[in-house]
């Protein structure tokens, strides 16, 4: 079985090819019955590029679209999905050689193996995730992740992951001393270029 990695994607071009990959997504969503069979559903990776007229045999499509939405003017099309250990690049490839105008930037999340990776700062510019047992927390700023580590430690954290690090253990520790359950993971999130 696969950790689950949780994708999404910022669909960006002409308002025409943008709109005709959302109704592509639609229309597998209202079918009774997925467009191909498989075990996740209509909205399976694999019924959207068959509905698009592609070969899904040919593209890595472990996984499903969770939700979507297309802002009005239709310049871009957000897509959440839940796939398969990390990105399906091969999705995302395929929806760039489908609508040329398109650019599809993304951002992956799999905690399990600690992959958090986007090719864009720009749609997604957060560049820290902090993991903990209340509320997860992403910031855009090393600066923003002291703060907020201060803030709840009480104890003045330096603008490093190292010292923001240190400080967590240190309040892990405290806590987990006086018999409370908690935990804290901070992840900076990777730039790359495909």
């Amino acid at each position: 079985m696969p950790n689950w990695c949780e994708t999404t994607y910022k669909c960006v071009g002409e308002p025409k090819e943008v709109r005709s990959l959302y109704n592509a997504i639609r229309k597998n969503d209202k079918r009774k019955t997925p467009r191909v069979k498989n075990g996740f559903g209509n909205l399976w990776l694999g019924c959207i590029i068959d509905q698009l007229g592609g070969d899904w045999n040919k593209y890595q499509c472990r996984g499903e679209i969770t939700y979507y939405e297309i802002e009005k003017d239709a310049s871009m099309l957000t897509i959440y999905q839940e796939t398969a250990w990390c990105e399906q690049e091969g999705f995302r490839q395929f929806i760039q050689e489908k609508f040329p105008s398109i650019e599809v930037y993304y951002l992956e999340e799999e905690p399990g193996c600690e992959v958090y990776y986007t090719n864009s700062f720009e749609y997604f510019p957060d560049r820290f995730y902090l993991d903990c047992y209340e509320d997860p927390q992403y910031f855009e700023t090393i600066e923003e992740v002291a703060k907020y580590v201060t803030d709840f430690t009480g104890k003045e954290v330096e603008n490093s992951v190292d010292s923001i690090q240190n400080a967590l253990d240190e309040y892990t520790e405290e806590k987990e001393a006086a018999g409370e359950d908690v935990f804290f993971s901070l992840h900076e999130i990777g730039l790359t270029d495909n």
